[in-house]
């Protein structure tokens, strides 16, 4: 396991030194135990991907969709300029699809402009920054789909019946769930849901909201053909509400958000030491909200932060030298 660490950090070095270097092309490395591949784009080297493949993407925008087809780990720069300060962001400009046959793959570091489309079961969304997410296949069943430390810009919308057990856990959520969703055990756990606007418990059922803060006040729809919903430990800004299928316990409502976070608006999702109940109010008697849980949410990108990276201009005896300034961080 050490030895596949130190191979893992030696590929991400050498993809930033190519991508850095001021004379070099910028580089896709696939990498696979003892093999590493580099391709000059990122279509063809999602072509050339093997199942069990880790792809590294570089820090700047990628324009276009992508598909995956095959089990793959996807790392990318980070998606926060402060954590990925020296390298850039990972962006990706359009949609990015995990196609039928891409059990078991996963994601983190990586911003998308376009929707994200879970179309397969195991699937591992992490530190990423999505412009929405839609977990469906039709009829085809899709399980065990985890997304953790995210943000999500829209909604999050398609999970029907035949989705199962998915967790949504320590992410900003600035949208709804899409009217539709009816998965068994989609559970929403140490979020901050943001979204104020109508319609936010709009012809949903079946879903766990759980250590979460709620922050919407708006009563129009707020929820309309929505049932059997799951709310437990919650901290809500709004009053109680009530519906004879939902089940409802261990929830605080009526707290202003102005006593809960630090600074919400600008994104700074702390809980004040003055909002006490908030610090002990989740199931497992820490905080509730985004830093709770014994792993609170981290920004930072997959490897330690690049504080600097300086490549040398040209090689010598056909070595390029590459120094970089890191930084570990704790969460």
């Amino acid at each position: 396991m050490k030895k596949l660490t130190i191979l893992l950090i030696c590929v991400w070095a050498m993809m930033l030194a190519f991508t850095f270097s001021s004379s070099a092309q910028t580089v896709f490395a696939l990498q696979n135990g003892s093999r590493t591949q580099f391709y000059t784009t990122l279509s063809s080297a999602i072509s050339n991907i093997q199942d069990g493949d880790t792809l590294y993407l570089p820090g700047k925008p990628l324009d276009g969709d992508y598909t995956f087809a095959k089990k793959v780990t996807i790392i990318g720069a980070g998606y926060d300029p402060d954590s990925a300060a020296a390298t850039g962001i990972t962006k990706i400009t359009g949609r990015v699809y995990f196609a039928k046959n891409s059990k078991g793959s996963s994601m983190t570091g990586i911003r998308t402009e376009g929707r994200v489309y879970v179309r397969d079961s195991l699937i591992t969304i992490t530190r990423s920054n999505l412009e929405s997410l839609e977990i469906q296949n039709g009829s085809n069943p899709i399980g065990f789909v985890y997304v953790g430390d995210c943000i999500i810009r829209n909604n999050i919308e398609g999970a029907n019946d035949v989705v199962t057990n998915v967790l949504i856990e320590r992410c900003i959520l600035n949208g709804n769930l899409g009217g539709g969703n009816k998965t068994n055990n989609l559970v929403i756990k140490n979020c901050v849901l943001t979204y104020n606007g109508n319609y936010f418990l709009y012809s949903i059922s079946n879903i766990i909201y759980q250590n979460s803060i709620i922050l919407n006040t708006n009563n129009y729809m707020f929820t309309a053909g929505s049932s059997s919903l799951t709310f437990t430990n919650n901290l809500f800004v709004r009053p109680a509400f009530s519906n004879n299928t939902y089940v409802m316990t261990g929830n605080i409502f009526g707290v202003p958000e102005s006593d809960i976070f630090v600074d919400s608006a600008n994104g700074n999702y702390h809980i004040k030491p003055t909002c006490t109940q908030a610090l002990t109010l989740a199931t497992d008697g820490k905080e509730v909200g985004i830093y709770g849980t014994d792993n609170p949410f981290l920004v930072p990108t997959f490897a330690p932060r690049f504080i600097s990276i300086n490549n040398a201009e040209s090689t010598v005896n056909g070595k390029l030298s590459v120094k970089m300034t890191v930084e570990a961080r704790n969460r």
